[in-house]
């Protein structure tokens, strides 16, 4: 009995599948659920692995993460089902059943194996990577937590499974670089240790030895899945940041990968621009050094951790180059507020500038400034004691250390009970509407009376504050 509503729950499962979410009253919510006979032919067969020590597998990651998923793989209008598997007894236990629709019952097209060293399946995805009808497999293999296996398979008229790509990688992502309006796999690798990048004497190592770290692209020629250009990540990369390779746009809406990394230890970030130019994968982002032609820069190294963000929504992905401000109460060297530079890039690797902001991460907001105020601002905090209140002062300051700074405008965060009242003292205007959510924080602002006109009225202000979002590129 537990068997048969098993197969009853799993037939249910598939046919939401393709319909998707649908409407029950109250009786249908509780009755056993009914599914076409096709499904409970089908489950019948993924029974069949379940029942020789078979157990599910399915993928740890991504946007796909069912033990069952429906594809049309070979363009005919009928959806393949695609099941995961472990069989602990075979010598390659993880498995991919690919089953297909004869009639008004289904069969195995085929059975994808991993190597037998593989401990998951990490992510699995279907892509058109040519101009046929059919889907690619594209799936993940996890071996360790520190490495993973890439695999690409073809399935053809006659099912037959065909591995196209198996590489060791870091990331991956399919994407239109070429805007040819067919995509490519590119293909991260990043597995030099940080020693290995100086010689014995301490110098950095000519690009050709940097090509372990480095980013591919594959591309379908001739029916075949090759790779068609590869180009070196900057040097002294120690590692991805967690997010991973991302895709966007550069200046004139040029297709391009962004791959951000750490660099020179944890401390630095550096994020690595590649994109189609002359028939080939070029890093942009990399320049040689006009006194040592075998040494190649990067001008994306960063020592402040701001992650690239499409900063002003016009499509187009910015880097931030951040820079310290001057600090009247510091009498260290290491900044305690930073601005950002943010700059576009266009497909020759030329930074246009955007404009400048202040990045407060601790509080959750930017600000940006106005050109006139470079070289002429210090940052300062004032907290409320006991909390509820966070402030950031903005004060006219030209550097010299004889003359106190000059508040003229403050940035409050107004938390608690309370801060309805607080953002309606005297002098003070709303940053933002208030929201629903009444945990939500309050954000308002005041000009300091008598003090240095920075040219802009409470208007402005309110416009060129923002909420910092998720960025693109991470880290």
């Amino acid at each position: 009995m537990k068997q048969i509503k098993h197969r009853l729950w799993l037939a249910a499962g598939l046919l939401a599948l393709l319909t998707g979410c649908f409407s029950q009253s109250l009786d249908e919510l509780y009755a056993p659920p009914r599914a076409p006979d096709d499904y409970l032919k089908l489950d019948n067969k993924i029974s069949e692995v379940l029942d020789q020590g078979g157990e599910y597998a399915a993928p740890l990651t991504g946007e796909l993460t069912q033990k069952v998923q429906l594809q049309d793989l070979d363009g005919d209008g009928i959806k393949e089902a695609i099941a995961f598997f472990r069989v602990s007894a075979d010598e390659r236990p993880l498995k991919i059943y690919i089953y297909r629709q004869v009639e008004e019952d289904y069969e195995v097209a085929a059975v994808i194996e991993g190597q037998g060293g593989e401990a998951a399946i990490n992510a699995v995805s279907y892509e058109n990577l040519d101009d046929g009808p059919c889907k690619e497999i594209v799936v993940s293999w996890q071996v360790s937590d520190q490495r993973q296996l890439l695999s690409v398979y073809s399935i053809d008229g006659e099912q037959t499974v065909e591995e196209l790509v198996r590489t060791e990688f870091t990331g991956m992502r399919i994407f239109d670089l070429d805007s040819d309006g067919q995509k490519e796999l590119i293909v991260l690798h990043e597995l030099d240790l940080p020693q290995a990048h100086m010689t014995e004497e301490g110098g950095a190592l000519p690009m050709s030895n940097y090509m372990n770290n480095r980013v591919e692209l594959y591309n379908v020629r001739d029916g075949k899945l090759a790779l068609e250009s590869t180009a070196p990540l900057s040097q002294n990369v120690t590692g991805m940041i967690e997010s991973g390779v991302k895709t966007g746009y550069l200046r004139d809406m040029v297709p391009a990968v962004f791959v951000p990394s750490y660099y020179g230890g944890m401390n630095g970030r550096i994020t690595d621009i590649f994109a189609w130019q002359a028939g080939q994968l070029k890093n942009i982002t990399l320049e040689q050094d006009p006194e040592d032609p075998a040494v190649w820069r990067s001008h994306t190294v960063r020592w402040y951790n701001v992650a690239g963000s499409d900063i002003n929504a016009d499509g187009i992905l910015e880097l931030p180059d951040p820079y310290g401000l001057p600090d009247y109460n510091s009498a260290g060297s290491a900044p305690n507020f930073w601005a950002v530079r943010w700059q576009q890039f266009d497909v020759a690797g030329q930074a246009w500038p955007v404009y400048t902001t202040y990045h407060n991460e601790r509080d959750g907001w930017y600000f940006i400034l106005p050109d006139e105020w470079e070289g002429k601002i210090t940052l300062s905090r004032s907290d409320l004691t006991g909390g509820g209140e966070r402030a950031v002062v903005f004060s006219y300051w030209e550097g010299d250390k004889r003359v106190e700074p000059q508040p003229f405008l403050t940035i409050y965060q107004l938390y608690g009970d309370n801060k309805l009242t607080r953002a309606n003292l005297s002098g003070r205007f709303r940053l933002r509407p208030v929201g629903e959510d009444e945990s939500e924080a309050i954000y308002a602002a005041r000009f300091n009376v008598d003090s240095w006109n920075c040219g802009l009225s409470e208007e402005e202000v309110v416009e060129r504050f923002h909420l910092i979002l998720t960025d693109l590129t991470g880290g």
